[in-house]
């Protein structure tokens, strides 16, 4: 039986028992939300409507800029937030702020006739500095799944924390495209940790980054609440049965995602590595290496590359007559625990014009904190999941090899 007509009656089979189960217990598995990638900046970015409007006003969807690292659950001018109907300031001394906050104290002012917002300066990956956030209550509209096959055409409306900031020096890195960001980072107030504790789902969060070579140009996917994962067609089961994990490290100074990354593999030769954790990075379009690993990299990868060289494009250093897949060595980052995440074709080799592609690393130089920075071309088409509680990550690793992608067209529900 062709693949497609086996995918047409499991998606039935899976419609049916979905809406008969929901109907009875109305119990959400978990928000499942389009991810769209800029092909103009090579960032991701998550499409949100924050709070309510009077009648006759129509909520306006915005484009968030995804920052995996940044403390802050959203940065946007406040300004912006306060036109929302629904907008409510946090003041300092309340509970709210005590929760978001508890080192805020408010300031003394015996004539003031109303207590100051609730601030708090966090970390993001816009600035080297932590930046100066207000923070208010309001509405997250995301759209959601009862099964992890397809998701609902409604949305969902939660009321969470979040914050809004007038730094200008953080709000003129978010890029034109955008407007704002939405951070990810594991802390009490990201918006997957609150809805994850107000729906009371599994601790987890995961990332489906599309790629401009997907399956047609289709979003990809932004999972809060965990599996199961479906991805069609072909790939009948749920993909956290294809996870290979590391442990997450911990670092008391950022709320950064590190991993454990130990050796690298070019077709099987080794490239040793400095000590430092390894930042995974949805603000970085590529994997950012330092000088040392970089140069070993390339090295290793044109020698055992089997294309012949083109001209080197900015800021690749290494390019090649495009081969249609054939030729290319196979590079597995080999992760603490034994793990290895592989890395094809389809996330090595950037297409830069017509048959010509590149090696898609770059050099970070030598002062760097980080040896590996895991950027977002490494990511596309890979399932990740970050589990927040038990500080593990989880992978794929391309599902291209599947014949599917994060840019699949998802069922939807009714």
């Amino acid at each position: 039986m062709a693949p497609r007509v086996i995918f047409f009656l499991f998606s039935l089979i899976f419609l049916y028992h979905a809406n008969t189960s929901h109907s009875k217990e109305e119990k959400i598995q978990a928000f499942l939300h389009p991810i769209y990638r800029d092909n103009v900046t090579n960032l991701y970015s998550i499409p949100l409507t924050i709070g309510e409007y009077e009648p006759g006003m129509n909520p306006t969807t915005r484009t968030f800029l995804i920052d995996l690292n940044s403390a802050a659950p959203l940065l946007q001018t406040c300004a912006n937030a306060a036109k929302s109907a629904s907008y409510h300031s946090i003041k300092c001394g309340s509970t709210r702020c005590k929760y978001a906050n508890p080192s805020f104290s408010c300031p003394i002012n015996p004539t003031a006739t109303k207590k100051p917002s609730c601030r708090k300066y966090l970390s993001t990956s816009l600035t080297t500095r932590p930046v100066n956030t207000r923070f208010i209550r309001d509405t997250v509209d995301l759209l959601y799944t009862y099964n992890g096959v397809y998701t609902m055409d409604s949305e969902k409306s939660s009321t969470v924390t979040l914050t809004c900031t007038d730094d200008s020096t953080a709000l003129k890195r978010i890029p034109v495209a955008f407007t704002g960001s939405i951070g990810l980072a594991n802390t009490h107030l990201s918006i997957p940790s609150q809805l994850i504790s107000m729906y009371k789902f599994s601790p987890k969060m995961a990332l489906c980054l599309p790629s401009a070579k997907g399956f047609k140009t289709y979003s990809g996917d932004f999972w809060i609440g965990g599996g199961p994962y479906y991805y069609y067609p072909p790939l009948l089961k749920d993909v956290s049965t294809l996870f290979a994990s590391t442990p997450l490290l911990r670092d008391s100074k950022s709320s950064d995602y590190l991993i454990d990354v130990t050796s690298i593999l070019i077709d099987g030769n080794t490239i040793a590595l400095p000590s430092g954790a390894t930042k995974i990075c949805t603000l970085a379009p590529y994997t950012v290496l330092h000088t040392s690993i970089y140069k070993a990299l390339l090295t290793a990868f044109v020698g055992k590359a089997k294309m012949a060289k083109a001209p080197a494009v900015r800021p690749f250093g290494a390019c090649f007559r495009s081969n249609g897949g054939r030729g290319v060595p196979m590079i597995d980052l080999v992760l603490k625990g034994g793990a290895k995440w592989r890395i094809q074709g389809s996330n090595s080799l950037v297409e830069v014009k017509k048959n010509v592609v590149c090696l898609g690393f770059v050099d970070g130089g030598v002062k760097v904190k980080n040896p590996i920075v895991i950027g977002g071309f490494q990511m596309e088409d890979n399932l990740l999941e970050f589990d927040l509680k038990a500080s593990k990550f989880s992978f794929s690793s391309s599902l291209l090899r599947y014949n599917t992608s994060c840019s699949i067209e998802r069922l939807r529900g009714m």
